[in-house]
C-alpha cells in the first residue's frame, strides 16, 4: 500500500510543490487538495479519450506542469495567507497584553498610580505605536483579500506589511518591558506580583512570536524566486 502511495506520479508532483511553498500549513493543504482533483479529473478526461491509465496521468502532469512551476503559480496565495495569519494573530495578542498590563498596575493598590502614566511623551509615543499597528495591519487584511482584483498590490508589500506590524509589536513589547517592568516590581503584594508577572510573560511571549513571524515574512519575500531554481 506504501510503495504504492509513493509510486504515484502524482503523490510525487504534489509532494514537490508542498515542498516549494512556505507559509500556512492549513492553506497549503487546501491548494494541494485542490490540485489533486484537479490532476484526478484531468487524467479522468484523458481516460475518456481512450488512453491507458499511466498515459492519462502522465498527459495530465504535463498539462498542469510541473512542481516549479505550480508553485510559482500559489505563492502569491500563501503569501497572502501568511500576512493575514501574522497580522490577526498580533490583533488578537494586542488587547490581552495591554489588560494584563493595566491589571498589574491596578493591582498596586489606589493612590499609587502617579508617576507610571504621567509623562506625556510616553503617551505620545504609545498612541503612535498603536495607530502605526493598527493602521499597518489593517491594510495588510484589506490589501491581501485583494490581490487578484488590485493588482499594483504584490504578495511581497503583503508580507512587508505584516513583517512591518511585527516589528511594531516588537517595539512596542520591548517598550512596555522596559518602562513598566521594574517599576512595577517595586510594589508588595502576591496579587500584585502575580499580575505582574503574568503581563511579563505575555509581553516576553509576543516578543518572541512577533519577532519570528516577522522575520519569516521577510524571509518569504525571496522564497518567491525559489521556484525557479532547482528542486
Amino acid at each position: 500500500m506504501n510503495a504504492a502511495v509513493s509510486n504515484d506520479p502524482i503523490d510525487h508532483l504534489l509532494k514537490a510543490t508542498s515542498a516549494r511553498l512556505p507559509g500556512p500549513a492549513g492553506a497549503r493543504e487546501d491548494i494541494l487538495a485542490e490540485l489533486r482533483d484537479g490532476l484526478v479529473e484531468a487524467a479522468e478526461a484523458n481516460k475518456q479519450k481512450g488512453m491507458r491509465h499511466g498515459e492519462a496521468v502522465q498527459l495530465a502532469l504535463r498539462q498542469f506542469g510541473d512542481a516549479k512551476t505550480l508553485a510559482a503559480a500559489f505563492w502569491p496565495e500563501m503569501a497572502a495567507a501568511q500576512a493575514r495569519r501574522v497580522v490577526l494573530a498580533l490583533f488578537a495578542t494586542g488587547p490581552i497584553v495591554a489588560a494584563l498590563w493595566a491589571s498589574a498596575a491596578r493591582s498596586r493598590g489606589s493612590g499609587s498610580e502617579s508617576g507610571l502614566f504621567d509623562g506625556g511623551q510616553a503617551h505620545v509615543a504609545a498612541v503612535l505605536l498603536v495607530v502605526a499597528a493598527i493602521g499597518c495591519g489593517t491594510w495588510t487584511i484589506v490589501a491581501s483579500g485583494r490581490v487578484v482584483q488590485w493588482p499594483q498590490i504584490t504578495p511581497q508589500m503583503l508580507l512587508l506589511g505584516a513583517a512591518a506590524t511585527g516589528g511594531i509589536a516588537v517595539v512596542a513589547d520591548l517598550a512596555v518591558l522596559s518602562m513598566l517592568a521594574v517599576p512595577l516590581a517595586g510594589f508588595p503584594g502576591p496579587l500584585h506580583q502575580l499580575a505582574l508577572g503574568a503581563a511579563m510573560l505575555a509581553s516576553s511571549t509576543r516578543l518572541i512570536f512577533s519577532s519570528r513571524a516577522s522575520w519569516s515574512c521577510l524571509t518569504m519575500t525571496t522564497s518567491a524566486t525559489s521556484a525557479d531554481r532547482p528542486a
